[in-house]
């Protein structure tokens, strides 16, 4: 394989690695994903703006006071450069005991090649407007075909 494919597949290990943690509850697992500077962010998808490690900490913290979250990626564009990888994924979120429709939310995952590990620089989440999600949902439904 390979030396350059190896090295993007390692990024895409960092994001399952961050949507286990969530579903974990695993706050010091996820903490772990994130680059050590000061300079990281995270935007969540209710609107609520985190800088800095600390920030984030505190704020994921606060996230996992409420039912455990699974997020399920539906849809994954990778924009890629040697040093920096960027995730746009449409996401449904769903507490893990709820049966309920999952929240559609778009998030883009920054992440930076970092001393032979890929961490997370940046991640922003928007809650998918209504009409977006439908249309999304459909066009899943359309391109499912027979095998799904």
């Amino acid at each position: 394989m390979p030396r350059f494919a190896r090295l993007f597949e390692a990024a895409a290990d960092t994001l399952h690695a961050f949507y286990r943690a969530v579903s974990e509850a695993n706050l010091d697992g996820l903490m772990e994903l994130w680059i050590d500077e000061e300079f990281v962010s995270y935007i969540c998808p209710d609107g609520s703006h985190l800088h800095g490690l600390d920030q984030i900490r505190i704020g994921l913290s606060k996230q996992f006071e409420f039912p455990r979250t699974q997020i399920e990626p539906l849809d994954v564009r990778v924009y890629d450069s040697l040093g920096t990888i960027v995730y746009a994924v449409a996401e449904a979120h769903r507490a893990l005991d709820d049966h309920d429709v999952p929240e559609m939310v778009f998030s883009t995952y920054v992440m930076v090649h970092e001393r032979g590990e890929w961490r997370i620089a940046h991640i922003h989440s928007s809650a998918m407007p209504a009409k977006a999600a439908d249309q999304f949902a459909t066009r899943m439904r359309r391109d499912a075909g027979p095998l799904h």
